[in-house]
């Protein structure tokens, strides 16, 4: 089945690629960058391996990596639960050295579905999600 784009954000980062993918690739700590998350965790390491994320709201998710590109500079993760009306949400992260030392910055969400009358919710709430972490590992980086 043909994946879905649900939403997409673009942001320039005004650090080199290799600063960016040195705090998006470490795949389970979160908690040092995201916003809202109170508690990350990792069961196993590389491709396979599972991340525990905690909510400040005391939402639990987690996430498989699926994707772990230093090439491409890509980190592609499977949603395992907390997301209604979609199967198989993914989340794609993808950066891309630009003029000047910095980066652009694509986190897509997809799916194999997503119910349509909530697609405007989700895009809604990964436009907010999305924006938040990429100007916190820009702060990160300032």
């Amino acid at each position: 089945m043909e994946k879905e784009k649900t939403h997409e954000v673009v942001q320039v980062i005004d650090a080199p690629v290799s600063e960016v993918w040195a705090i998006i690739s470490a795949f389970g700590s979160e908690r040092l960058w995201f916003p809202g998350v109170i508690k990350s965790s990792l069961d196993g390491f590389g491709i396979g391996a599972v991340r525990t994320l905690t909510f400040d709201s005391g939402t639990v998710v987690h996430e498989r990596l699926e994707v772990a590109d230093p090439e491409t500079h890509t980190i592609r993760y499977l949603i395992l639960d907390g997301v209604p009306n979609t199967t198989n949400p993914r989340g794609t992260l993808r950066l891309t050295g630009i003029e000047g030392d910095k980066t652009e910055f694509s986190w897509t969400g997809s799916s194999d579905w997503t119910d349509p009358s909530f697609k405007p919710v989700l895009a809604g709430i990964l436009d907010e999600m999305f924006k938040g972490c990429m100007d916190a590992v820009a702060q990160k980086l300032t």
